[in-house]
C-alpha cells in the first residue's frame, strides 16, 4: 500500500513531569513521514515544565495540540486524547520514547486490515550507553520488543507478548466498543501497570487480532536508576493481580489463567534466570517480588466497583 494513500492519524502521548524528557519524543514524531496527523500532548503535570517544552513545538507546527488535565494515570490521560481527538485510527507513544520516521505510517499500514483491531510495534533501548550499566542490572530493561519477526495474535487470548503500550495503535471503533482504556490500570493510576495487556486482552477475547510488526521502530530511553526499576516492576505485578482479579469478579476464569501465567513467567522464572543465567541479585529480586505483588494488587482491586457495561474498573 503507498502511503499517500494513508488515512490521517492522531497521535497521543500522555504526560507528567517529564518535560526535560519530551523534546526528543516531540520532534521525533514531527519528523514522521508518509502519513497525516495530528499530535495530542495530554499533561498531567504538577508543574509547567512540560508545558513550556511543548510550546515551541506548538508555534511552529499547528499539528501539535497541548492539553492539560486533572485526571491522574496513563490510561485516563489517553482517554482524554481519544475523547479530544477524531481520527478513525490513534496511535499512543510515550514521553521518553524517540520514534523512527517510518513508524507511524507502518503502525497504520497494519491497521487497515479489516480484522486487525489494535498494533504493536518493536521497541529497542535507545542505546547500548543508556541501558542500566552495572552488571547486577543485566538483563532488566524496561519496556523493549525487539523481535524482527511480524507476528499475528488471535484467537489465543492468553498469548499477550505483542508488546508494549509505548508503541501501540487501536482503532477508534474498538476502544469505543470496549469502553476506552480501564481509568484504573496504568502507570500514576491507583492499580498501577497492565493497561496495555489489559486491553489487548479485552481485544483478544472479543474476537479481533492484534498485529505485531517489526517495521514500526521506536526508541525507549533506559533513564531509570536500579530504585526507578524496581518500583515500575512492583507497578506492573500489582497491575497483573488487579487485572487478573477484574476478570474473576465478572466469572471470567480466564483471570485465573493470567495469574498463574504471571506468578510462573514473570516470578518463577524470573528468579531462577536471576540465580543460573544472571547472576544477578537484582533479577532474583524481580523475580520473587512478582510472586508477591500480584496478590497486593489483586486484594487492592476488591475495594472499587465494575462497570455494568464494560469489563472496566469504575473509580468509587
Amino acid at each position: 500500500m503507498q502511503v499517500e494513500s494513508l488515512p490521517k492519524i492522531d497521535i497521543i502521548i500522555p504526560t507528567r513531569n517529564r518535560g526535560h524528557l519530551i523534546d526528543v519524543t516531540l520532534a521525533s514524531i514531527r519528523a514522521s513521514v508518509g502519513v497525516t496527523f495530528n499530535l495530542w500532548v495530554i499533561d498531567q503535570s504538577d508543574d509547567d515544565c512540560t508545558e513550556r517544552a511543548v510550546a515551541p513545538h506548538a508555534a511552529v507546527d499547528s499539528r501539535v495540540h497541548y492539553i492539560p488535565t486533572h485526571t491522574r494515570g496513563i490510561s485516563a490521560a489517553r482517554n482524554v486524547g481519544v475523547s479530544m481527538s477524531h481520527a478513525p485510527y490513534i496511535l499512543f507513544t510515550d514521553d521518553d520514547c524517540r520514534v523512527d520516521p517510518g513508524w507511524a505510517a507502518a503502525m497504520i499500514t497494519e491497521l487497515l486490515h479489516p480484522m486487525v483491531w489494535a498494533v504493536f510495534g518493536r521497541i529497542l533501548p535507545e542505546t547500548e550507553v543508556d541501558l542500566p550499566t552495572h552488571p547486577a542490572l543485566q538483563g532488566v530493561a524496561l519496556a523493549t520488543k525487539m523481535s524482527g519477526s511480524r507476528v499475528v495474535y488471535a484467537r489465543n487470548r492468553f498469548n499477550l507478548g505483542f508488546g508494549h503500550g509505548a508503541s501501540m495503535g487501536v482503532r477508534r471503533e474498538v476502544l469505543e466498543y470496549l469502553g476506552g482504556f480501564d481509568d484504573l490500570l496504568g502507570v500514576g493510576a491507583i492499580l498501577r501497570s497492565w493497561e496495555d495487556r489489559d486491553l489487548g486482552f479485552r481485544i483478544l477475547s472479543a474476537g479481533g487480532q492484534i498485529v505485531y510488526t517489526p517495521s514500526a521502530l521506536l526508541y525507549h530511553r533506559q533513564w531509570r536508576d536500579w530504585h526507578g526499576i524496581s518500583r515500575a516492576y512492583a507497578d506492573y505485578g500489582i497491575g497483573a493481580g488487579a487485572t487478573a482479579a477484574k476478570f474473576l469478579r465478572y466469572g471470567d476464569l480466564g483471570g485465573a489463567v493470567l495469574l498463574f501465567e504471571w506468578l510462573v513467567s514473570q516470578g518463577l522464572r524470573q528468579a531462577l534466570s536471576g540465580v543460573f543465567k544472571w547472576h544477578s541479585p537484582h533479577k532474583i529480586r524481580i523475580g520473587l517480588g512478582q510472586l508477591y505483588y500480584p496478590w497486593v494488587g489483586l486484594w487492592r482491586s476488591l475495594r472499587y466497583p465494575l462497570s455494568h457495561r464494560h469489563r472496566v474498573y469504575r473509580k468509587k
